[in-house]
C-alpha cells in the first residue's frame, strides 16, 4: 500500500506553499524527504489478546504523510485527511497504469533510470526530496 503519485504531488506542493522549504530543526534545504508509504497511527488501546476488537471498541486510525530530514532525523507527520478532496482515492496497492508516465507505458526503463524526483544518498529512489524553489 502506498500513496498515489498524484496525491503525493498535491501534498508536496501544498507543504511548499505553507512554507516547508527547509528542516525546522537543522535548517537543511535539501534533506527533507517524503515517504511514498502512509504512516498509520492508532488512537486507542492495543488489545493484549490477538483476537480482533469489537467495532465499538476499535478506536480511530489516522493515515499520515511522513516527512523526514535525512540530515538530523527530524520527523514530521501530516494528517492525510486534510489533503483529501471528496472521495478522491489517495492510496494504491501498486503503480496504476494511469499513473505510469506515458513514455514508460511504451518503453519501460530499468529501475532508477530517469527519476522524477531527486534523492539523497541512503534514501529510497522513489522518495521525493523537498527542495526550496524560487517562485
Amino acid at each position: 500500500m502506498r500513496w498515489r503519485r498524484t496525491f503525493m504531488a498535491e501534498v508536496f506542493e501544498s507543504l511548499l506553499r505553507l512554507g516547508l522549504k527547509a528542516c525546522p530543526v537543522c535548517g537543511s534545504t535539501e534533506s527533507l524527504s517524503m515517504s511514498p508509504y502512509p504512516a498509520i497511527l492508532v488512537d486507542g488501546e492495543f488489545p493484549l489478546d490477538p483476537d480482533p476488537l469489537p467495532e465499538e471498541e476499535g478506536g480511530d486510525l489516522t493515515f499520515a504523510v511522513r516527512i523526514e530530514c535525512t540530515t538530523c532525523g527530524h520527523l514530521m507527520l501530516f494528517n492525510a485527511q486534510r489533503y483529501r478532496t471528496g472521495d478522491a482515492r489517495i492510496i494504491e496497492d501498486g503503480i496504476t497504469e494511469e499513473e505510469r508516465p506515458l513514455r514508460n507505458r511504451i518503453h519501460p526503463r530499468p529501475p532508477g533510470a530517469g527519476r522524477r524526483h531527486p534523492t539523497r544518498p541512503g534514501t529510497r529512489s522513489s522518495t521525493p526530496v523537498i527542495t526550496a524553489r524560487n517562485t
